[in-house]
């Protein structure tokens, strides 16, 4: 293309280049003339672009070509349009004359832009290779614009997005179709002059209120006046300019620049007043302010502008490509606050994945008949789930040791009470636990042996003698004691993770099947004991005599009772009547087991011996009868023994205690 600027002349005579003409210091109107070069071609054109002028070309006394604007929403002006005058080969060596008048206001400017002579199509091209950057920019802030709005359809539960998505794409995908219509490369692809001039003048006091609503989505406050107060001042900024425009005659070009400055204005002080509030809101709640990835956003768009700003004004530079830096500055803010949420959403989705994978498992430990097939398939799932190796839990005894209570392995793994043969002492698992707990921290991930070597000899051996690569403890507490630990071990690395975040909640369930089990045990314990003196009681008896008595087999049967226990009560008082049981029942267990001792009645004892030799159930029972005369147990003690067990344990009852009574009466 041959650029064509140059060498115009005006009636006068003089010289002009016609990018320097503004018709508006032209007294409104301007004629120039130029001779065609003698290489014109068939389709060739004389390709510019206009401004707020009305246009007539000739060649030689022929008129080729006419332009006149029309009154729109927007005004009398129509802004840029492009032109493409044909020519052909009889127009060379002619002389074109150009008559571009102003519109029917003088006083606006009125101006010609990059005219040059060639095909329409190689000015096309040429036109937005020179605004490529502005292009890209513009398309990019759509794009993320539009990204964030799909993004925003695919959150499942809105309420928890860390801030509004929606008003964010809606404020980019705004701003960024106004910063493409303003390259004027949509008008110079659609021939649209008008209707891209009234979006681009209407659009752009619009921007504030998506924008407002997403920096109050930001805050902890989230106070919904401001989104309507920054809504009214879009509106009222285009309310006003369409009522000027159309009862008062004013332009909208006219007024476009106070309103928006006014609209920018109202929209600034909305946001400082709601960032004081939300700062003096968050310091009396301790708590963080929200603002700070969007301040990192704002910071990169605001320094960048101000380059555009320098460069524009003080060094004329970027004539074609006037706010590239400050559209660079808007897609980094979008880009940063896009990390925001793809954070943040990825962290949600983590938490989702968990808390379902922890509600699988709980359902499928609910499945379980009582506590402890709970915590055995619990430890299964998560085991073959995570694809660990071995998933096991320790207990503290109530001597303060550890000992290991329930364990799932892998096929082909022993378990671990044959591998390992020490346990930790109490010492020790309180350091570990303290260490587990210190930062806040739920679990402790150890990704190698060496780690806790120095920490903890047990937890070491453990691992080598396991042969475990890395593992994951959590200790279990009941209310704020602990009492015991989970661990998971060679966890897939890229589980490791995901593991930790599981394990700092589970613990809790595990300790409430652990509760569990230990009151389901204390309730079975009082259903077969008595609750004084700790022997087992009469339903315990009646269930050993009928499913677990072998009475083909040699067995002593021993009843002792304490003498006139009613006279203890009455002269000595209950509470010497209730040591007298309990010294009794200690007596009787010291000497044939506490599993072979069983409270009959308030005063009577039975108790059964299994030796084989009838000496040494002799021996048992003179013992008991010393230990009962050395707590001052004032009782009666018969015995039989059944060298060849018996055939009815009702005729053994019998004949003891028509001994007792001999013994009484003796």
């Amino acid at each position: 293309m041959t650029d064509y600027n140059g060498y115009w002349h005006d009636e006068e005579g003089n010289i002009w280049q016609i990018t320097d003409i503004n018709v508006r210091d032209m007294g409104g109107s301007i004629i120039l003339t130029k001779t065609l070069p003698y290489y014109i071609f068939d389709g060739d054109c004389i390709c510019f672009e206009s401004k707020n002028v009305n246009i007539k070309v000739s060649v030689g006394k022929r008129r080729v070509y006419d332009f006149n604007a029309q009154e729109n929403i927007t005004g009398k002006g129509y802004g840029v349009a492009f032109h493409a005058v044909g020519l052909s080969r009889e127009d060379a060596g002619n002389v074109i004359t150009l008559q571009f008048d102003t519109l029917v206001d003088k006083n606006i400017s009125g101006q010609l832009y990059r005219v040059y002579l060639g095909k329409p199509e190689d000015y096309i091209r040429r036109f937005i290779y020179e605004r490529s950057l502005l292009v890209l920019t513009s398309t990019m802030i759509i794009f993320f614009g539009l990204l964030l709005m799909i993004l925003w359809l695919g959150i499942p539960d809105k309420s928890k997005e860390p801030y509004n998505v929606f008003a964010l794409g809606t404020a980019a995908f705004i701003l960024g179709l106004w910063c493409l219509i303003n390259t004027n490369i949509l008008q110079l692809l659609s021939g649209h002059y008008y209707f891209w001039r009234i979006l681009g003048t209407l659009m752009i006091p619009m921007i504030g209120y998506p924008f407002v609503v997403f920096c109050n989505s930001l805050t902890k406050l989230k106070k919904s006046i401001y989104n309507v107060l920054a809504f009214a001042v879009s509106s009222v900024s285009v309310i006003a300019m369409l009522l000027l425009r159309y009862l008062a005659g004013i332009d909208m070009m006219n007024s476009l620049v106070p309103f928006t400055l006014a609209g920018a204005l109202c929209d600034l002080i909305i946001l400082i007043i709601m960032a004081v509030e939300n700062h003096i809101q968050c310091k009396k709640l301790d708590i963080p302010s929200g603002f700070r990835v969007f301040k990192i956003g704002a910071v990169i768009l605001i320094v960048l502008s101000v380059v555009d700003v320098i460069l524009y004004r003080f060094f004329d530079k970027l004539n074609d490509s006037y706010g590239v830096f400050m559209r660079f500055g808007i897609v980094v803010f979008i880009i940063v606050m896009i990390f925001q949420f793809v954070s943040w959403w990825t962290s949600d989705q983590v938490a989702i994945d968990r808390d379902r994978f922890i509600n699988r498992s709980l359902q499928f430990a609910a499945t379980s008949r009582n506590p402890v097939e709970g915590i055995k398939l619990l430890l299964e799932y998560l085991g073959k789930e995570l694809l660990a190796k071995r998933t096991y839990i320790f207990e503290t005894s109530d001597d303060g040791a550890m000992h290991g209570t329930y364990e799932w392995f892998k096929d082909g793994l022993t378990p671990m009470e044959q591998e390992i043969d020490t346990m930790p002492t109490e010492k020790e698992m309180e350091k570990l636990h303290q260490k587990i707990m210190s930062d806040g921290n739920n679990c402790f991930v150890i990704r190698h042996p060496d780690e806790i070597k120095e920490l903890s000899p047990f937890m070491y051996e453990m691992m080598q003698k396991g042969n475990f690569s890395n593992a994951v403890f959590s200790p279990i507490k009941s209310g704020d004691i602990p009492i015991g630990f989970i661990g998971i071990s060679d966890i897939p690395a890229d589980n490791i993770n995901n593991v930790y975040e599981i394990m700092g909640i589970l613990p809790y369930f595990f300790a409430q099947f652990i509760n569990q089990r230990k009151e389901q045990d204390r309730i079975i314990y009082y259903s077969y004991h008595d609750s004084l003196s700790g022997a087992r009681n009469r339903t315990a008896l009646k269930e050993f005599v009928k499913e677990k008595l072998d009475m083909s087999q040699t067995f002593g049967y021993v009843l002792c009772e304490i003498d006139d226990l009613k006279s203890v009560n009455t002269r000595l008082g209950h509470d010497a009547g209730d040591a007298m049981v309990i010294n009794t029942a200690k007596s009787m267990i010291e000497a044939f087991g506490e599993e072979n001792v069983y409270r009959l009645s308030g005063e009577s004892f039975v108790a059964f011996g299994f030796e084989s030799d009838e000496t040494y159930f002799d021996n048992d029972v003179q013992r008991a009868k010393r230990l009962l005369s050395e707590k001052e147990c004032e009782t009666t003690v018969a015995a039989v023994f059944c060298s060849n067990g018996a055939t009815d344990i009702n005729v053994v009852i019998k004949y003891t205690f028509e001994l007792l009574e001999k013994e009484k009466e003796g």
